[in-house]
C-alpha cells in the first residue's frame, strides 16, 4: 500500500465518522439549527432589500409618467379637433353594425338610393340593401 492511499483512507473516516457520544450529536444539532436561523435571517433581508427596491422603482416610474394621461388626453382632443376642421364626422355620430356604418340621419339614405338605384326595380325577395331577408326561426 501507497503512504498516499493511507492518508486519504485516514482522512475519509475522520469525515464520514459519526461525532462522538450525546455531546457531539447535541453539538451538531445545534450548529445545524443556528446555520438554519442564519439563513432564514438572511433570506429575510434580502427579501426585503428586493421589496424596497421595487416599491423606489415604482414608484419612480409612476412619478416620471404622472403627466402621461393628461398629455394623452390633450393629444386626443387636438386630433378630434383637428378631424373635425378637416369635415370628418366626430367619432360616435353613428352606430356599428358587423363592421357597417348605421347613421341616424335620413339625408344620407336619401342621397344614396338617388344616385344608383333610380334605375333599379325593387326585388321582393330582397330589402332596400339588395340583401336577402333573414331567416328567423319560428
Amino acid at each position: 500500500m501507497n503512504i498516499n492511499d493511507e492518508r486519504s483512507d485516514s482522512r475519509q473516516a475522520q469525515l464520514a465518522a459519526p461525532p462522538m457520544g450525546v455531546f457531539g450529536k447535541l453539538l451538531t444539532i445545534a450548529v445545524g439549527v443556528v446555520i438554519l436561523v442564519v439563513a432564514f435571517m438572511f433570506s429575510l433581508v434580502a427579501l426585503g432589500v428586493v421589496l424596497v427596491v421595487g416599491v423606489l422603482f415604482f414608484a419612480y416610474l409612476k412619478w416620471k409618467t404622472r403627466h402621461l394621461p393628461r398629455d394623452l388626453r390633450d393629444l386626443a382632443e387636438q386630433m378630434q379637433q383637428q378631424a373635425a376642421r378637416q369635415g370628418y364626422p366626430p367619432p360616435g355620430g353613428g352606430r356599428v353594425i358587423e363592421g357597417e356604418v348605421i347613421s341616424g340621419g335620413r339625408d344620407e339614405a336619401d342621397a344614396g338610393s338617388s344616385s344608383g338605384r333610380q334605375g333599379r326595380r325593387a326585388d321582393p325577395g330582397r330589402d332596400q340593401a339588395g340583401r336577402p331577408p333573414a331567416a328567423h326561426d319560428s
